[in-house]
């Protein structure tokens, strides 16, 4: 629908598309504050905070009470059920996770990019040998995870340095950009250089690290495979010795399997 349709649209209908357009940028663009969502939408924010209170109260969106956020519930996913027909490249990771959970004990995510955040796509949380808590959240932050930071590492500079900038000026409103944007690049090239991200989180328990590393398909990071793991129980000796050469092997495999089923053309199912 036009500009042009919707002004001519009945009220009722015009409301309706303003509030899928708020559920869009809020599930793609996290973390959702209502002063992104008037830049991402260029509705007055009288509307913006409307429109959120009527999602909120049906049960699509929840805020967040630290960030003050707005965040997905499951129920947007069933807008999509539909779609959510099983994805060949899916069954295969899952199978793939499965034997690596059993290989290495811990629990793994595979996460795949999507423009502004990485979304978890599958998982071996209930079969992995050693049971964590799942995060509360499916999508992450492509600037401030170890899926994103891992993803970001393998693209082609002048791509990284697009999202960065994109990124740190939607996050930084009003702040020095130029610095958030020179220390996150600081941290993809640290990244870069030791083949692999990691990235400390306090939930859903304390001491939860993820160790993440780039799934490349023909040469194009797709996504991010990432090991979640205890930091007290893991060495750094055994980090690296037995757990992140099983890790990339793991990736390299996942990066294959998706080149093989064309992945990025099928909508991913829950994980």
């Amino acid at each position: 629908m036009t500009d042009t349709d919707e002004e001519s649209a009945p009220t009722g209908v015009r409301s309706l598309l303003r509030g899928l357009e708020i559920l869009i940028a809020v599930n793609e663009n996290p973390p959702a504050t209502i002063t992104r969502l008037v830049t991402l939408t260029g509705l007055p924010k009288a509307t913006v905070i409307r429109l959120l209170a009527t999602l909120k109260s049906a049960g699509y969106l929840q805020q967040n009470s630290d960030t003050g956020a707005y965040e997905p519930l499951p129920q947007v996913r069933r807008l999509a059920s539909a779609m959510m027909i099983e994805n060949p490249f899916l069954t295969e990771a899952r199978q793939r996770l499965n034997a690596f959970g059993l290989q290495v004990g811990w629990p793994s995510d595979l996460l795949m990019a999507e423009p502004d955040a990485m979304v978890t796509a599958a998982s071996n949380r209930d079969t992995a040998p050693i049971h964590l808590r799942r995060f509360e959240q499916r999508r992450f932050p492509i600037l401030d995870s170890a899926a994103g930071l891992a993803f970001l590492a393998a693209l082609p500079q002048e791509e990284r340095l697009e999202i960065v900038n994109r990124h740190c000026a939607m996050m930084d409103e009003g702040g020095d950009v130029r610095q958030t944007v020179d220390a996150t690049l600081r941290a993809v090239a640290e990244v870069g250089r030791h083949g692999f991200s990691m990235h400390d989180y306090n939930a859903p328990m304390a001491g939860t690290r993820a160790v993440g590393v780039a799934v490349v398909s023909q040469d194009r990071p797709v996504g991010a495979l990432v090991l979640i793991i205890l930091k007290g129980a893991v060495t750094d000796g055994q980090l690296h010795q037995q757990y992140l050469p099983a890790l990339q092997d793991c990736a390299a495999g996942l990066g294959d399997a998706y080149h093989l089923h064309r992945g990025a053309q099928m909508p991913f199912p829950d994980a």
